[in-house]
């Protein structure tokens, strides 16, 4: 196995927990349940926040972006998606083989339409059990890395593998964005109208592409508070939350900052930071 290959499998494997979630909760949706780390606000809610975690993840992902959401009077949900978990990359991966495998295993699984489709089905169920227990109207999606991509796919991008669902949030946010290739066509995202904000870093390379890659989806998207975020140096795990704290002040500020955009309509204030490079229109 590769250093490449075996750092990769680290990262996309990790669940970093840089915080506990408040409690755990069993979701129905349609064909049963999803189980769902939930980060309740203390005062009033000012929106709800679904986090889709990367392939090989689970529930406990993303707890420093849900917990900093939280905080700051978000209802965060983080749904753990079953069919792109642990158990599933483990499955995708050949065995009897070294080199390699780790590599085909995830592009195996980011490319399984069926476990998009388990995706859709948590995050919908999370979106409906989120808006029944807070009052404010507003809501936003936010993914990394497989999570990226699910959310790109739900605020409307085209994509080779055959899927159409689309749930509506305010805002969309995409950490470590896919660019064109097994999942996306070239010039998939142009059709997306709603707010996304991509958010990469010079170091967070593509299974089969360097980092620049992640930057064809906010290039390709029309005008219209649609933000890019490049951290000098962030690296993939970084924005799973295993980032140094200058790392994450700048990915959750960025944040907060094209949220507040969003928000108030007035997205072309973009976000200045040492360490980051903002772009707006």
């Amino acid at each position: 196995m590769t250093r490449h290959s075996i750092t990769l499998a680290l990262i996309l494997i990790s669940t970093c927990a840089a915080a506990s979630a408040q409690e755990t909760r069993r979701i129905p949706r349609p064909d049963g349940v999803t189980t769902a780390a939930v980060y309740a606000p203390t005062g009033v809610c000012r929106g709800i926040a679904v986090l889709s975690h990367g392939a090989g993840g689970s529930e406990k992902g993303l707890a420093y972006l849900a917990a900093h959401l939280r905080d700051g009077g978000y209802l965060a949900i983080v749904p753990g998606h079953a069919l792109s978990g642990r158990a599933a990359l483990r499955a995708h991966i050949p065995q009897g083989r070294l080199r390699g495998a780790v590599k085909e295993g995830l592009s195996g699984l980011v490319t399984d339409a069926d476990a998009y489709r388990d995706r859709f089905a948590d995050i919908q169920a999370a979106r409906d059990w989120g808006k029944a227990r807070c009052r404010s109207g507003f809501s936003v999606l936010i993914g990394h890395s497989m999570g990226a991509a699910t959310t790109m796919l739900l605020a409307g991008a085209d994509n080779r593998l055959g899927l159409d669902t689309r749930i509506a949030f305010d805002a969309y946010i995409a950490l470590s964005p896919q660019g064109a290739g097994h999942i996306f066509p070239a010039n998939a995202w142009r059709g997306i109208r709603a707010p996304v904000y991509s958010l990469t870093g010079t170091e967070d390379a593509e299974i089969d592409a360097d980092w620049t890659s992640r930057l064809q989806p906010y290039r390709n998207m029309t005008p219209g508070c649609k933000w890019q975020g490049v951290v000098e140096g962030g690296n993939h795990r970084d924005f799973g939350g295993g980032g140094t704290a200058a790392e994450t002040a700048l990915i959750t500020g960025s944040i907060d900052a094209f949220l507040a955009g969003v928000r108030s309509g007035k997205c072309a204030g973009g976000y200045r930071g040492a360490g980051i490079r903002v772009e707006t229109k």
